[in-house]
């Protein structure tokens, strides 16, 4: 993959998933409106345990293929990919039953959701399955097509749920997320039968065992990943009530913005990172990740220092007055996601270093659940977000010292420190000009105060940019001209 399309396919991605987030950020602002309260923390409540389903049920197994595709014939490719769709399909299956409402090792108000009993297994047998759908035309090197998935089948979901809220029920938005979740598999068989066909037994052991040998530490590390981000989420709805949990999880919806650009940029580079990988072009992937994370942040900084700045309105308009407390949920979440938006954890999968990240995260866990459970008793609602803020520190930070006792390359020259740090004094100190146009209180509806911080904040940033002379790097990472000259790499 040449370097303008690597380019073209981690901005169409990204552009990709941006529309798939706005589109599930603006859902919320129907179901809040069309759904009463108790439904609407059902909803989500029940997206919580979808989301513990999704952190361990697939095992890293669609990541996988981006590994394993690049590196096998087109002939040979097939194995991998029916092997995958089996297992998804066989833990989607026991992930439904043990999130049942007869599990009685879950909170009483996730075993209270309304017509848990049937959606739960339906929804995650086929969820977990479709999930392969969101990562095998890009594993296979259509990026294009990857993209145009992703569009329709988020205009899709809006459409579909939005249209069932209309009836003030959940089991009824419950009922249209099962049939979206059909839909999103039959395209997949569609996709497998024109791409790979159907020949699936015998099953190719020897490519069995090698996927799954793999793919498990990667696996258990990414669960545990996932899992110690939602603790919070799991102390809220273990020690508050459900309605106040609802407001929790509106403050953690800043969380997915990270996660969209990183996976949308990560997913772009693992193909050509793991041909690099195999040709033991070490500089090549550590120049790759540079670039993927200097892009990031020109992105994300900005976008967190201004959630921080603008949680309130955000909560006030998207949500409603009544969930207010989550603004101090979301200006926390924010501030902590600063010091994540730079990462090699791509580079520890191509580096094959899943052992490692499976005992740091395993720690991680428990130590964010304790963190949790300590500031929610400190602190009430807010606190519950503490251990988040602790395990995300300082899980990237064993991250980048793991990557650099393997590669030898010492952490002051794995990125490009200055200029990122550049790029974040532009977003914090846009943030600081923006926080007081807010404080001045000229303006009395939100939205429109809103608007005009944002405006206030984008000017600043794009000066600052300029100021601290990053604007010209920017430039050339996101259009096709060559980066302008610097003394070195590791800057």
């Amino acid at each position: 993959m040449t370097a303008p399309s690597l380019k073209r396919g981690a901005v169409s991605l990204t552009a990709a998933n941006m529309l798939d987030f706005g589109l599930q950020f603006l859902l919320p602002i129907a179901l809040v409106r069309l759904l009463p309260t108790s439904a609407f923390a059902d909803y989500r409540l029940a997206w919580l345990a979808i989301a513990t389903a999704m952190a361990v049920a697939p095992f890293a197994l669609p990541r996988s293929l981006f590994y394993f595709l690049p590196r096998t014939e087109q002939g040979a490719r097939a194995p991998y990919v029916h092997q995958t769709l089996l297992m998804l399909l066989f833990s989607g299956a026991l992930a439904g039953l043990l999130l049942g409402p007869w599990n009685p090792l879950l909170p009483a108000s996730l075993r209270a959701i309304d017509s848990a009993a049937w959606f739960m297994p339906a929804f995650l047998t086929l969820w977990v399955a479709a999930n392969l759908l969101e990562y095998l035309p890009n594993a296979g090197g259509d990026v294009p097509g990857q993209a145009r998935i992703i569009v329709g089948l988020a205009v899709l979901r809006v459409l579909m749920v939005a249209a069932a809220a209309w009836s003030g029920r959940a089991d009824v938005v419950f009922g249209a997320l099962v049939l979206y979740a059909a839909i999103k598999v039959a395209l997949l068989l569609v996709h497998i039968a024109r791409q790979y066909g159907w020949k699936v037994f015998p099953l190719d052991r020897a490519a069995l065992r090698t996927q799954t040998v793999y793919a498990l530490p990667f696996g258990l590390a990414s669960a545990l990943f996932l899992l110690r981000g939602q603790a919070d989420q799991w102390v809220a709805a273990a020690v508050f009530p459900a309605s106040a949990f609802a407001a929790f999880s509106i403050g953690a919806v800043i969380m997915p913005v990270v996660a969209l650009v990183r996976n949308s940029v990560n997913n772009a580079i693992a193909p050509r990172l793991s041909a690099l990988e195999s040709g033991k072009d070490q500089a090549g992937m550590l120049r790759l990740n540079q670039r993927a994370n200097l892009a990031a942040a020109f992105v994300l900084l900005p976008t967190l220092a201004l959630s921080a700045v603008l949680a309130v309105h955000i909560v006030t308009v998207v949500y409603t007055a009544k969930y207010l407390i989550a603004a101090d949920v979301m200006r926390i979440n924010s501030l902590a996601l600063l010091g994540v938006a730079v990462e090699v954890s791509t580079l520890t999968v191509v580096l094959n270093q899943g052992r490692f990240l499976l005992m740091a995260d395993g720690a991680m866990l428990f130590i964010s659940l304790g963190a949790g459970f300590l500031g929610a008793t400190l602190f009430g609602i807010p606190g519950a977000a503490l251990g988040n803020v602790v395990t995300l520190a300082a899980g990237n930070a064993f991250s980048f010292w793991r990557v650099s006792r393997v590669t030898g390359v010492p952490v002051r020259h794995l990125q490009r420190w200055n200029t990122l740090f550049r790029i974040l004094g532009a977003a914090l100190g846009a943030g600081l000009l923006s926080s007081a146009f807010d404080h001045a209180d000229l303006v009395a509806a939100p939205f429109i105060e809103a608007l005009l911080i944002g405006v206030v904040y984008c000017i600043s940033y794009v000066a600052l940019l300029k100021l601290a002379g990053v604007m010209a790097e920017a430039r050339a990472l996101f259009t096709h001209q060559a980066p302008p000259p610097t003394p070195s790499t590791q800057d």
